[in-house]
């Protein structure tokens, strides 16, 4: 089963574009109107509503159930038969922009500089948690389950807070992050347009940093190497650590096929420790004239 994420917030329908399994002919689905998610639910976790559609191939015939699934801050689709990899984009079409909502968050991210120690701060909280006895083998599991998943949201975090404050910081990032992203650098219009286009380019990018899924690494590793040309730390380990925490988070921790996904204290030390290692590499790519922290042990 193919599965691909979207932002949610602002977003009233997409379409999908994917590979036929069958034949390799490229598929664009109809405009389909996504959900809303379940506002009262509790957990992030339980949050999500989904719709079920159908698409049909027109070279071949082949028919496809795609699952459109919301919650509180992720969406995603799920495609019958065919890989990640097949699902190549979801275009979303958005209701009337709300401007307040993306100067508000960029404001707030540029109102503080210290993310690295944020960052850290928290792994460590998290790592206290760890240690946490609850005595309740079934309560200890869904403690560890939450800390496995808040040590990428933490990851997220840092990614986010880092990448708008160097672009919003630096002339040279935002012009690099201008001309290099997809969504931008493609856009047409006429000369008479001009002044209208540079008068909204701010605005522009902030919302195409702001809509990002931080945690689609590929993605936000081109991001990095283009705006801010660094070397971007290598990604295999945090790529494999993610699926599982999808897993976790969208199928109540078990697997694509069914399987519980059995993690403990160990695993938990060793997905912080490869997380704090990425974000120590990062970090010294961006600002290698300060002093790094060690790595967290």
């Amino acid at each position: 089963m193919g599965y691909k994420e979207f932002f949610p917030f602002g977003t009233k329908s997409i379409e999908i574009i994917f590979n036929c399994n069958e034949c390799g002919e490229e598929i664009v689905s109809e405009e389909h109107s996504i959900p809303h998610p379940n506002y009262l639910a509790e957990k992030a976790s339980d949050s999500h509503n989904g719709i079920t559609v159908n698409e049909c191939c027109e070279s071949c015939g082949a028919e496809y159930e795609i699952n459109i699934n919301v919650g509180y801050g992720d969406a995603y689709v799920e495609i019958d038969d065919v890989e990640d990899d097949d699902i190549l984009e979801i275009i979303e079409h958005q209701e009337e922009e709300d401007d307040e909502y993306y100067n508000d968050q960029i404001d707030s991210i540029l109102s503080t500089t210290n993310y690295y120690d944020i960052f850290f701060n928290e792994i460590e909280n998290l790592k206290s948690l760890n240690d946490v006895d609850l005595r309740n083998n079934s309560l200890q599991k869904t403690l560890l389950r939450q800390i496995y998943s808040s040590t990428i949201s933490c990851l997220e975090d840092y990614l986010s807070s880092t990448l708008v404050f160097e672009v919003f910081n630096s002339e040279d990032n935002f012009k690099n992050f201008v001309k290099t992203n997809p969504k931008i650098k493609d856009r047409k219009f006429s000369l008479n347009e001009i002044y209208d286009e540079l008068g909204k380019i701010e605005d522009v990018v902030k919302k195409e940093l702001l809509d990002v899924i931080y945690h689609d690494l590929p993605k936000v590793r081109n991001m990095y190497q283009d705006s801010l040309k660094i070397k971007f730390p290598e990604i295999g380990d945090l790529m494999q650590i993610i699926k599982t925490r999808h897993d976790m988070v969208h199928r109540n921790g078990k697997n694509k096929e069914g399987k519980i996904i059995e993690i403990n204290e160990a695993t938990i030390d060793d997905v912080i420790s490869k997380v704090s290692e990425f974000v120590l590499q990062l970090e010294s790519k961006i600002r290698p004239e300060e002093k790094m922290k060690g790595v967290i042990n």
